[in-house]
């Protein structure tokens, strides 16, 4: 039987790449001090310990805890009169009125969905919705949103999940 001939691999040809990052000609490495960090703008100071701005803001109901089922339940009883706010004679009847607006609000943005804050103070056996501020405007008229908050503003919710006083906050999205 002949032999078989075994190929072996070329030999890696050699091409300098010349000096490596972050080392120098004599082989030792290069320290970077970091730069400056970059300030886009200062941070805006907290808020007072005693204003609605500093109580965090729940993004739903299951987020408020043993209210949040109270506060789900209630949103749901409002739904067809808040949907009444929509009607254009509504909103014009609704338009004198002032509207409240958030102190920590976003930059007004047409295309976003109107947003009102609900300010809830509880106590013992009720939560009484303080005021409903917008957040975010959207495409919403001030009409509209007057309306919603004159909904809103003093509402009283009796139940027995409340044992005792504290405030909370949640984002109402006001939805077409």
């Amino acid at each position: 039987m002949p032999e078989l001939a075994v190929a072996t691999p070329a030999a890696p040809a050699l091409i300098p790449l010349g000096p490596l990052p972050g080392i120098d000609a004599d082989g030792k490495i290069i320290r970077h001090e970091p730069g400056e960090p970059v300030v886009f703008e200062p941070e805006p100071p907290p808020p007072d310990p005693d204003s609605w701005e500093a109580v965090a803001a729940a993004a739903r109901p299951a987020a408020l805890g043993r209210i949040g089922p109270v506060m789900n339940n209630e949103l749901a009883n409002l739904q067809p009169s808040l949907a009444r706010c929509l009607d254009e004679e509504t909103q014009a009847r609704n338009g004198q009125f002032p509207v409240s607006r958030s102190l920590d609000g976003r930059t007004p943005d047409e295309n976003a969905t109107t947003l009102l804050v609900l300010q809830l103070e509880l106590s013992p056996g009720q939560i009484r919705i303080v005021d409903a501020p917008v957040e975010s405007q959207g495409r919403s008229s001030d009409g509209r949103v007057a309306c919603a908050q004159r909904l809103l503003r003093g509402r009283v919710i009796r139940t027995p999940v409340v044992q005792g006083a504290g405030r909370a906050r949640m984002v109402l999205p006001l939805t077409p």
